[in-house]
């Protein structure tokens, strides 16, 4: 039995057991009553009380009562060592019951068992059992409220663990040497761990350099910190994460745990800086509108001009050769200066038939002598008799123009450009054209890549940032996708893939009128 049940049955039974000690020696005549109870069936008797006649008797173990009980059983005398007194075992019963045994000390003699001691030692055995019953149902009370009690602050344990288990945030409770005290699965999972396995584990073993914590810090300033981190992100890009520390004060005042809160900011930081570089490109657009626009007005009224002299000119006048090509000069002109609107303004545009190895040809051709000096080797390998795709070939030429010319600045010292086209599947199944532009050139660091087609990010001494921007937005527009690997030191490829369809699903999927 508990000691929990032990004090509850002694502290029932200690109001009244003297009172039933006395009634045994009033009824049976004894100078002492001694009384044990049988907690269980089988179990050896144990002391619980005692009372004399003339005050306090002897100790039980004074008088050796254990050894008594042995000697004389539940029901036999024997004569004490001083000769002078007896004692007697009185079994105490009730209810068929065997509550204990009650030891009674006589002057000399003892006397016979008579039907008052039979009654006493029944009504001194219902006593104790009563108070046994009771103590009892008392402790059983008790356990069920205690077993209450700890499946409710397990409920609740469940219910704060499941919360915090939700959260998307990670969160990290630690104390003031480093170590962590809790942890909830989302912080855990970044480092690819349960939470219980980062519980007990220092902070420079898992979550980084304790010193430059946000934790150490607000240990020591008694202060919430922020601060900012980078983590890897096994085959993805890395990760920026924004840590938050608060402090827990104790009733001293003192700080005695820190929460640590882990946000992963990568793409609110990313919306964030796409958001100032379209205002920044906005920018741009509007400017080169308006200088598209004052320099529109007077070089129309020069074209005009060169128009009316030419007119008036007879064929065989001098030097009429340049002139002709000063009015192509000037339409080439224009032709920039409308480019330059459409950076702010994009025109609506008209799609037609395209022949992809056709416009690959046309585009070598363009770039050949460049090529050729700068120690270019091309190799093709385009597919024959692929099918005609729908676009705009001068914004397609653009695209290929601006990656070709991209591949020849990676290789400064020569190389080889290879150029493949063959039928391909977009994400979305449907059936595409691909185009792949690779070269051996210096490659493109990692960090670079997840940025290449930001507008106004470059890494030319001399670029504005916009040519692979404004490709990934000409190629979006016949509804395919660019995309890029590279290797630093051993070159990069170029992958553009637009879509086989007709002109007329086009302009249903994009709400275009051709004709406006």
């Amino acid at each position: 039995m508990g000691a929990s049940v032990q004090l509850a049955i002694q502290n029932n039974l200690n109001a009244s057991i003297r009172d039933i000690a006395l009634n045994l020696c009033a009824a049976t005549g004894a100078k002492a009553c001694y009384l044990t109870l049988r907690e269980r069936p089988g179990a050896y008797p144990r002391f619980i009380g005692a009372a004399g006649v003339h005050g306090d008797p002897p100790d039980w173990n004074d008088i050796g009562g254990a050894h008594i009980l042995r000697q004389i059983g539940y029901g036999g005398t024997m004569v004490m060592p001083d000769c002078m007194t007896s004692a007697m075992a009185l079994s105490l019963s009730s209810g068929g019951r065997d509550v204990g045994v009650a030891i009674l000390l006589f002057d000399g003699e003892p006397p016979s068992v008579s039907d008052t001691m039979v009654a006493a030692a029944r009504l001194a055995a219902q006593a104790i059992d009563a108070s046994w019953q009771l103590a009892m149902l008392h402790d059983q009370a008790e356990q069920i409220a205690e077993r209450t009690r700890l499946r409710e602050i397990q409920l609740s344990r469940n219910l704060i663990r499941g919360v915090i288990d939700s959260v998307p945030m990670g969160l990290v409770l630690i104390d003031p040497t480093g170590y962590v005290l809790a942890a909830n699965r989302a912080l855990a999972g970044r480092f690819g761990l349960e939470p219980a396995m980062l519980v007990g584990r220092f902070y420079d073993d898992v979550l980084g350099a304790w010193s430059e914590s946000a934790a150490s810090r607000t240990f020591v300033e008694r202060q919430p910190q922020r601060l900012r981190r980078t983590l890897q992100r096994p085959g993805s890009s890395d990760a920026l994460i924004e840590i938050a520390s608060f402090p827990l004060f104790d009733a001293a005042g003192a700080v005695y745990q820190v929460v640590e809160v882990w946000e992963d900011i990568t793409e609110r930081v990313a919306l964030q800086t796409q958001l100032v570089r379209a205002e920044k490109l906005a920018a741009i657009g509007h400017l080169a509108a308006s200088i598209a626009h004052e320099v529109g007005n007077p070089l129309q009224a020069i074209q005009g001009f060169l128009a009316l002299f030419l007119e008036q000119c007879a064929p065989e006048t001098p030097n009429q050769h340049f002139l002709r090509l000063a009015e192509e000069e000037i339409e080439r002109i224009v032709r920039v200066l409308e480019r330059l609107r459409d950076l702010y303004r994009p025109r609506a545009d008209v799609f037609t038939n395209v022949d992809v190895n056709e416009l690959i040809e046309s585009v070598l051709l363009l770039t050949g002598k460049q090529l050729e000096r700068s120690r270019i080797r091309v190799v093709r390998e385009l597919t024959p008799n692929l099918p005609t795709i729908q676009g705009v070939a001068d914004q397609l030429k653009q695209v290929l123009l601006n990656l070709v010319l991209n591949a020849a600045e990676a290789m400064p010292n020569g190389g080889i450009l290879h150029v493949q086209t063959h039928r391909a599947h977009l994400a979305s199944g449907q059936e595409a054209i691909a185009i792949a532009i690779t070269d051996t050139g210096v490659g493109i660091p990692p960090e670079q890549l997840t940025r290449i087609f930001d507008g106004l990010h470059t890494t030319k001494e001399r670029g504005m940032g916009l040519g692979l921007y404004t490709s990934k937005a000409i190629v979006e527009r016949h509804l395919g996708s660019i995309s890029v690997q590279s290797i630093p030191g051993e070159g990069t490829t170029f992958e553009i893939m637009v879509p086989i369809r007709h002109k007329e699903s086009r302009h249903e999927a994009t709400g275009e009128n051709p004709g406006r």
